[in-house]
């Protein structure tokens, strides 16, 4: 049996180029190959999982999305994929999908549509266990609860709904670039490929004897510089945290003003109006 083709359009968002993903979609179709459309598998994945029984079953499969990272962990993540079947995630742009496609067989499935019609954004947080050490500062930044920790202390996005739309603040203080928002529109925010190496601490005599002294201090004004960006990602998150905060904070306002038809607020309920 050949492999199973999944397409995530990203419409919700539109990260994802409608014209990339006819360009896929035209391909496959060329050299009659079947393949799944999913409209949004970030909201599918929360709001209706079932509608993806197929990709999670699949014995073979290939996944083309946004970045390879971002939906291979959201897949992961749902804890519904069987471990034991292989399934290979590329970007929709991929610079070698000629190559893979031309390594696909023919078949006679028809091509198939997952829709999301749900009318909430699904902004939210994916977690990559390969890099997370588990320092929980991502919990500790975010303010609206989104994560919370299991009994073996494993730090898990509990409330996605909870977090704010485009608001990427506790992804910039993971140390180890743990911390993903497909949707977002920066890498490695959005998934997109960083080893993590700036986070690596060394110790410095031990790469002065297994190396020249230039290169070590070469390598540790790099590892200064991007202490420097991270101070800077830092600094962005707490705007944008401090952002999400002075919106909430308005909402709350604005329901008190509509709580009421005359002027008073909710140190007057004694006035007789009320």
């Amino acid at each position: 049996m050949g492999k199973h083709i999944f397409i995530c359009g990203c419409e919700k968002d539109g990260k994802i180029e409608k014209k990339s993903v006819q360009k896929l979609k035209s391909a496959l179709e060329e050299r009659n190959i079947g393949y799944t459309y999913i409209e949004d598998m970030c909201g599918t994945i929360l709001k209706n999982p079932n509608d993806l029984e197929s990709l999670y079953n699949a014995e073979d499969a290939i996944v083309f999305g946004c970045q390879a990272r971002a939906i291979q962990n959201l897949v992961n993540n749902s804890g519904r994929k069987d471990e034991a079947h292989t399934t290979k995630y590329h970007h929709v742009d991929n610079e070698n999908q000629e190559e893979v496609i031309s390594q696909l067989e023919s078949n006679t499935l028809e091509p198939l549509k997952i829709k999301y019609s749900d009318a909430w954004k699904p902004w939210y947080p994916v977690i990559d266990y390969d890099r997370c050490n588990a320092c929980r500062k991502c919990l500790n930044f975010c303010l609206f609860s989104v994560y919370s920790v299991e009994d073996d202390g494993t730090v898990v996005v509990s409330a996605s709904a909870n977090c704010k739309d485009m608001c990427p603040a506790c992804a910039r203080v993971c140390p180890q670039n743990a911390i993903i928002f497909p949707k977002h529109a920066e890498s490695p925010i959005d998934g997109g490929e960083s080893d993590g190496s700036e986070n690596e601490k060394t110790d410095i005599l031990e790469q002065i004897q297994n190396d020249d002294v230039y290169s070590v201090l070469s390598a540790r004004r790099k590892n200064f510089q991007m202490t420097l960006l991270k101070n800077d990602q830092f600094k962005m998150a707490e705007d944008e945290r401090r952002a999400c905060c002075s919106g909430a904070e308005k909402k709350e306002d604005e329901k008190k003003v509509e709580k009421y038809d005359c002027d008073c607020n909710d140190e007057d309920l004694n006035s007789p109006c009320c």
